[in-house]
């Protein structure tokens, strides 16, 4: 583990890092000097407490003088970073002291941490500028510990190190020191984190030490699991607490080891540990220890190519699936994680350069993609390009509106879809424009000019959900477009409507559009690229808008909302996130809850809307924190009454979302998981379940199904389910929607589920959740009259400029947030989660202005059409 920590109390390093209550008792080592920036500064060899305090308090140890000329209060003295060998390399060299083990650990660290120093950088503010400046020095104290936090009085070993590395570089153009900019180095973590596990690793093979990967990292083969778990008291305690308070998030439970730890003990010698140690073992586990260190010092292991190999192919397949760009360490760092022990950093950045990747830089930061995800995205442009002005209009005389009340927005859009001669047309249109009343009057036109609409949307709530309750009533998922052929058959020459097509991935579109040419039919998508992108890889609408030079419609004009609260939506619309969230925050609708009424208050008011005949949706960013708002607004029913008595538990099948990678590694699987096939396989029918551990696994078929993780759903009368996966109810008459909603009404004989609306889930269906609250990709799509927005800092990781704007949106007369801390909260909904696209990376400024010409040229056209010269005189005759 790397973990990095700021630090901005003086005397909160001073006390820490200069203490040596355990140097005598050998628990740990005395500081050394380390870096670039502590040689200029003169410092070398042993930390001194006199050098420690003065670079604490901002000051050069050999003069005095002040070093940076930032001088306030609440500067950041350093960061430190933390350095963590899995407990097997913990627990051999705790009981062996073996100095090749310490050796190997401390080149490790060093290595990695001289990595990190050619990366340091500085902020460059003179003349007017706004940049970093390499400097290419640090300045840090290593420290090494051989112990962990006592758990009961006597600690567990547990080899690490804090190289805690002071807020100061030199910058060389300049002449003088100045505070880091560590931004970078604190982005890239995760890879040097892999880095240095791959080094140690290495080394430890080379030492005749074989290692084995983890679901969660790697251990020392041979050492038992049971002995791990033994000395693992510290973490299980933190791991304990964490449950108990509902945290996952692996920093949050790195907050709440400082709350739960006990001072160190500095009466206990290593000696005396080590005998406690030994005394835990069992015979077969002393016996096993021995074993393994019997091999260290014995012939070493070498590397091996084949692992690195598919390491390397593994990790772009990973990366990938669901990105059409990565940062290139973002998959080196996947592949050391899948190699290690096997092969060198270095032999895997070699690895790289031998998978085919295409290469680009933005921001001084390396980047690739690959000739795959290149390849569907030119082929989708090029689909859309080539049919530009390529078809009749879908109605051939000016358009009269059965729906003269549309507003101008909405008649522009439907003439534009009735008009245009292209293969592709775009509808974009904001949320609660009205996009789905203006699709009514559009395809009730094309259909009566002779031509059928199939309607599609990404979800199956969107699709057999909204838009089937909106009169579409065949509407159904692009993936059922995909696969079924009768349905094909049906579409040949016909049109094709997307809806939420901001939602498809570039591969997904890139199928429709090879669909859409092989049956000769015509494609209409509507709706928003600034809500929620696909899940999969790439953003289809905006290429196809910025890249294929199409010409879309636009509906400005919100009709959801009034007043205030439309103008903040408009707002938050058109990306003026801090002008849409203070108007939010002026209507009192932005509020900072502490913790421990945050989610009391939430439910209250939840409770009380639905009391009032309203209708609400509960959003937040993150399953966590939706299921502690849950668990609020079930005792507030519970309390109201509204929940009845006989309350059962439901077992229940949670999605690990695992990468087709990832499903074909064993690597990752637990017992007790459970494999459920979505297509037939060989030897294995669509729907069938198999628990891990009671079968083998089926790998090779990774492509044909998802991984579960076992769960229990507490259910009572009046609780309000959602469905997580497509079904049927228990007499197969019923299709369950991924997404759908529904209310329990009791329980049957055999302890099946009754919904109020007559139907039946099977006991052992598993795949449902409480419905009280959703992520906002959920709730896109979807209109109420008030939601409700759980947001605090432990779901700031998952905010976004997007997210915010799909939640906001979705009532028609309030949206109220609660969150613990406004300005932070601002700060985090700024940010965009857009993604880059393999286009945009190689080709940037040029295609982005050949795609202006394009539209110029579109104008152009429109122009001479409107002056009679109409690409039908031209002689086109080709219909679609």
């Amino acid at each position: 583990m790397l973990r990095i920590t700021q630090n901005s109390a003086p005397e909160g390093a001073k006390s820490y890092y200069t203490t040596s209550d355990y140097y005598t008792e050998g628990q740990e080592l005395v500081g050394l000097w380390r870096g670039e920036g502590a040689a200029r500064l003169g410092l070398s060899g042993d930390v001194r407490k006199e050098d420690w305090d003065a670079l604490c308090d901002n000051r050069n140890p050999a003069t005095g003088d002040v070093l940076t000329p930032r001088r306030k209060t609440d500067r950041r003295v350093g960061y430190d970073f933390n350095f963590h060998v899995p407990k097997s390399v913990s627990i051999l060299y705790g009981l062996t002291r073996d100095d090749r083990i310490l050796e190997a650990f401390r080149e490790s660290v060093d290595a990695t941490m001289q990595d990190m120093e050619a990366e340091m950088q500085t902020r460059v503010r003179i003349g007017g500028k706004n940049a970093d400046r390499a400097t290419g020095n640090m300045a840090w104290g290593e420290f090494v510990h051989f112990t962990a936090r006592p758990v009961n009085g006597v600690p567990d070993p547990h080899l690490h190190a804090h190289c805690f590395v002071f807020n100061t570089t030199w910058d060389a153009e300049e002449s003088r020191w100045k505070a880091g900019q560590f931004a970078g180095i604190k982005r890239d973590a995760p890879f040097f984190e892999a880095v240095f596990h791959s080094r140690l690793a290495r080394r430890l093979e080379e030492l005749g030490l074989p290692v084995e990967r983890t679901k969660r990292g790697w251990e020392l083969r041979g050492v038992p699991m049971s002995a791990i778990q033994k000395f693992s008291r510290r973490t299980a305690l933190i791991e304990d607490a964490a449950r108990e308070r509902g945290i996952t998030h692996p920093d949050a439970k790195g907050a709440l080891g400082a709350t739960t730890r006990e001072r160190k003990q500095k009466d206990l010698t290593l000696d005396e540990l080590r005998e406690q140690w030994t005394s835990r073992l069992t015979p077969e586990e002393l016996a096993a220890l021995s074993g393994v260190k019997s091999r260290l010092g014995g012939e070493g292991i070498a590397e091996d190519d084949r692992i690195a190999g598919d390491a390397m192919s593994r990790a772009v397949g990973h990366c990938f699936e669901r990105a059409s760009v990565v940062p290139e360490r973002k998959v080196l760092a996947e592949a050391l994680k899948r190699s290690v022990g096997a092969a060198s950093p270095d032999t895997m950045s070699r690895t790289l350069g031998g998978q085919g990747l295409v290469f680009g830089e933005r921001d001084g930061r390396r980047l690739v993609t690959t000739d795959t995800v290149l390849g569907e995205e030119r082929r989708m442009i090029d689909f859309a390009r080539t049919g530009r002005g390529s078809c009749r209009r879908l109605e051939q005389t000016p358009h009269t509106f059965s729906r003269e009340w549309l507003n101008a927005g909405q008649k522009q859009a439907v003439e534009h879809v009735l008009g245009s001669p292209d293969r592709v047309i775009v509808v974009r249109g904001v949320a609660g424009t009205g996009k789905t009343t203006m699709m009514q009057e559009a395809v009730e036109t094309i259909e009566a000019n002779g031509r059928r609409v199939f309607t599609f949307a990404p979800s199956a709530d969107a699709s057999r959900g909204v838009l089937r309750s909106e009169g579409f009533a065949d509407s159904d998922t692009v993936a059922r477009l995909l696969k079924d052929e009768r349905m094909q058959a049906d579409i040949r020459g016909q049109v094709i409507w997307i809806d939420e097509a901001g939602l498809l991935g570039t591969r997904t579109m890139a199928q429709v559009f090879d669909l859409a040419e092989r049956l000769d039919a015509r494609v209409i998508l509507s709706g928003d690229r600034r809500q929620h992108g696909s899940v999969e890889r790439g953003a289809a609408l905006r290429l196809l808008e910025e890249r294929a030079g199409l010409k879309s419609a636009e509906i400005r004009e919100i009709q959801r909302q009034r007043g205030d609260y439309k103008d903040a939506v408009r707002e938050l619309s058109e990306g003026r996130t801090e002008d849409g969230f203070r108007r939010l925050d002026e209507l009192g609708w932005i509020r900072d809850v502490p913790e421990t009424d945050r989610y009391k208050a939430l439910a209250a008011d939840y409770v009380d809307t639905l009391a009032e005949g309203k209708s609400a949706l509960v959003v937040s960013p993150t399953h966590l924190e939706g299921e502690w708002i849950t668990d609020e607004i079930r005792a507030r029913l519970k309390q109201a009454g509204k929940l009845g008595s006989g309350e059962r538990t439901f077992f229940t099948l949670e999605n690990t979302n695992f990468t087709e990678a990832e499903r074909s590694d064993a690597v990752n699987y637990s017992i007790g998981d459970v494999i459920v096939f979505h297509q037939n396989a060989k030897g294995y029918r669509k729907g069938q379940r198999l628990v891990v551990g009671e079968v083998p696994l089926p790998l090779d078929q990774s492509g044909r199904f998802q991984v579960f993780r076992p769960g229990v759903l507490p259910v009572a009368p009046g609780d309000l389910l959602r469905i997580t996966r497509n079904g049927m109810t228990a007499d197969g008459e019923h299709r369950l929607n991924n997404g759908g909603l529904y209310t329990v009404k009791s329980f049957t004989p055999n302890g099946d589920i009754r919904l109020t609306n007559g139907w039946t889930v099977a006991s052992d269906y598993g795949h449902l959740a409480h419905g009280y609250v959703v992520t906002s990709h959920a709730s896109q799509g979807k209109t109420v009259d008030r939601v409700f927005i759980g947001q605090s800092s432990d779901s700031f990781s998952a905010s976004s400029r997007e997210q915010f704007y799909v939640s906001v949106s979705r009532g028609r007369e309030q949206a109220t947030v609660y969150t613990d801390d406004k300005e932070a909260l601002l700060e985090a909904v700024s940010r965009s989660d857009e993604r880059l696209t393999a286009t945009e990376l190689l080709t940037g400024r040029d295609l982005r202005h050949r795609g202006a010409a394009l539209q110029r040229q579109e104008q152009l056209a429109t122009a001479m059409q409107a002056t009679g010269m109409h690409r039908e005189d031209r002689g086109l005759k080709h219909d679609r």
